[in-house]
């Protein structure tokens, strides 16, 4: 909602089909509520402009408050705060808890809430009851070495799966050497109920036979946290930029209306070179090169199966899930293993284009 053209609710959605047998979602809120961590000009340039200058009622929470009152956080892309108040108490650059650790500029779980209506792309159809036509649903996570940036389900079966297999990024002490830790659609702390209940629902939904066929939803999954060092570099930077994130969902509106070609794989439907290099240039007026998008949407075809096996592991430890959820993740790793015998652990979109 916050990167597209015109922004309709943040946080919730209440969706239906409608008689036209399309989705059609709405926001129950009339505001936006979320952690402000990474919150800057460069990824979020319109909700920066109420956060930033007078005239916009903005609840703050966690955040740091500076010499000058105002309020500071973690990855807000200005120039650190010398000193200040926060989470807990007088605060200064290089101050460390009792455990040696280093005492971020907000707490991890700081937010603000504002109204969104004066947003710059706000949309009056937020809060129009019959809701909005829905045709693109995206799940990330924060996920540094596996995931193209964008990839497309070929079913709605296969994007309830994208869903469920959503993983974000964690310490060690976490989740031990692997680094990352489950996050069934980025909302695990918030499934009502039994979690076979909430993703047999995920699956009834989307494959709902009321959907009318030309406007069955894209559902696909989204990842600009892939670092150079995991596609043989050796600097922990993003590969690409947050920005970035307008180019994907744009090819998804695409995609949603069959205006472009994919990459068929195992995993689901990827862009093209050419459709990718036009709108970076279109949209946010950024050259795209032919070496990025290598490095980007080639498979890594041992950690995306290991990626799967974890899944498969600890779903396979959770009562009455639906059988479906492992079908497709067997049908998925016995395509990628095909294409690591004639390939290799690396596959590139040229020879996946191949197939």
């Amino acid at each position: 909602a916050m990167a597209g053209n015109h922004f309709i609710g943040d946080d919730l959605a209440q969706m239906w089909i409608d008689e036209t047998g399309a989705i059609c979602s709405i926001n129950p809120e009339c505001g936006i509520f979320g952690i402000v961590e990474d919150v800057n000009w460069e990824g979020d340039p319109n909700l920066m402009e109420l956060l930033r200058k007078p005239g916009t009622e903005v609840i703050w929470s966690n955040v740091l408050i500076d010499d000058n009152g105002i309020p500071r956080w973690t990855g807000d892309g200005e120039d650190p705060p010398l000193k200040g108040i926060n989470f807990q108490g007088p605060w200064e650059p290089g101050m460390t808890d009792e455990n040696g650790k280093e005492i971020p500029i907000s707490h991890p779980n700081a937010r603000c809430t504002l109204n969104s209506s004066g947003l710059a792309n706000y949309s009056e159809r937020s809060e129009d009851p019959n809701g909005v036509e829905t045709r693109v649903i995206t799940y990330s996570g924060r996920d540094s070495d596996t995931m193209p940036p964008v990839w497309a389900a070929k079913n709605s079966d296969h994007g309830v799966v994208i869903g469920a297999c959503i993983v974000s990024a964690a310490t060690a002490t976490e989740v031990g050497a692997t680094g990352v830790k489950r996050a069934p659609w980025a909302n695990a702390p918030f499934i009502p109920g039994a979690l076979a209940d909430y993703m047999a629902a995920q699956f009834q939904f989307f494959g709902n036979e009321k959907i009318a066929k030309d406007k069955k939803p894209v559902l696909a999954g989204l990842n600009y946290f892939l670092t150079h060092e995991s596609r043989g570099g050796t600097s922990k930077k993003l590969l690409g930029e947050k920005r970035d994130v307008k180019v994907w969902l744009a090819w998804l509106e695409r995609h949603a209306h069959n205006d472009v070609d994919v990459i068929k794989t195992p995993i689901g439907n990827l862009p093209k070179f050419n459709d990718l290099k036009n709108l970076f240039h279109s949209i946010i007026n950024k050259e795209y090169t032919k070496d990025l998008y290598i490095k980007q949407f080639s498979l890594y075809i041992d950690n995306i199966v290991a990626r799967i096996d974890m899944q498969a592991e600890a779903y396979g430890k959770e009562p009455d899930l639906p059988e479906r959820l492992f079908e497709v993740l067997n049908k998925q790793k016995k395509g990628l293993m095909a294409l690591r015998d004639k390939y290799g652990p690396i596959v590139t979109p040229s020879q996946l284009e191949e197939l």
